[in-house]
């Protein structure tokens, strides 16, 4: 473990994270080139034991409200055959929950019918290579164009809706302003466009030196989306929608200028998971994510993944 994390483990009676990361599976129907989870020689997690950490874990008094949102990922979250039941039972609880996903079960419709009889009401989708097959092949080893925007259809305005683009020089720098195009033809009303560059952490293709910066990304999304660099940068050091935490490296504001509602209309969100810094994680000591692990406590979510590299 390097010496510079400020790693540690909490009850869940305990809890102080507001977000709290549920890895359910380790498998996966993809093998993208930037994976901070590639082990995939872990069981499933076990439900049951789940469910008696959720009836113990006490939500923050710092929280936004009475809940605590639980992250239901892994790998591929909907590759467990459970993963609705993991769902409910965050809500039996009183928990909200966002599934973080690559999207391609979402693109059945009888999948995404169970979706929306869940009481989940928030999807985060990762769409590194928007529309284009030839991005996907580059940056997720897989052309999967077409079940990304089918999986997008799907979930229309039926959810809180965050897509997640990682952004790599040379390939699919102008990802934004197409993301923004696509959405507004399939008639996405709300988002959350999350844009980060390649974290490095378990299996990644570009080191620090060779990463688009948090500046760069900002300037792109002014030049695609045709807003002032100077609105993007006036941003910085605010806080963000989970209960206004201020996070380091990341710049989170509205394309509509005066839009305060956090859940309306088109939001994007850029952060820099770069590791360039002597701990080796893009945000250290972060008072937000927490994660489950291994013994059913709760760590701070990217000091566990360092801590835990190529393993859970």
């Amino acid at each position: 473990m390097d010496h510079e994390l400020n790693y540690y483990e909490i009850e869940p009676e305990n809890n102080t994270f507001t977000n709290v990361y549920v890895d359910i599976t380790h498998r996966c129907n993809m093998e993208c080139a930037n994976c901070y989870l590639p082990a995939r020689d872990f069981n499933d997690m076990d439900f049951e034991k789940y469910r008696e950490f959720v009836k113990r874990l006490a939500v923050p008094d710092n929280a936004p409200g009475t809940s605590c949102m639980l992250r239901i990922v892994g790998a591929e979250p909907t590759l467990h055959p459970r993963v609705f039941d993991f769902i409910d039972t965050a809500h039996e609880f009183g928990h909200r929950t966002i599934l973080m996903t690559n999207g391609l079960r979402l693109a059945k419709d009888s999948f995404m019918k169970k979706m929306i009889d869940s009481p989940c009401r928030q999807i985060y989708l990762s769409m590194n290579g928007v529309d284009n097959d030839d991005w996907y092949e580059k940056i997720d080893n897989l052309r999967c164009a077409e079940k990304k925007v089918k999986a997008l259809e799907n979930i229309g305005n039926n959810f809180i809706l965050d897509t997640g683009t990682i952004l790599m020089k040379g390939i699919n720098e102008s990802a934004i302003g197409k993301q923004v195009e696509l959405l507004k033809s399939k008639g996405i009303k709300n988002v959350s466009i999350r844009l980060r560059n390649v974290g490095q952490l378990g299996r990644y293709t570009l080191e620090s030196e060779q990463n688009l910066t948090l500046m760069d990304i900002a300037r792109l999304t002014s030049q695609q989306l045709n807003i002032p660099l100077e609105y993007i940068i006036s941003f910085a050091g605010k806080g963000h929608r989970y209960g206004g935490k201020i996070e380091c490296n990341t710049l989170e504001f509205p394309l509509d200028i005066g839009n305060t509602n956090r859940y309306k209309g088109y939001w994007i969100k850029i952060t820099s998971w770069d590791s360039n810094n002597p701990s080796g994680i893009p945000d250290p000591n972060s008072s937000v994510r927490g994660r489950i692990t291994q013994d059913w406590k709760i760590a701070p979510f990217y000091e566990h993944l360092k801590a835990n590299e190529h393993g859970y």
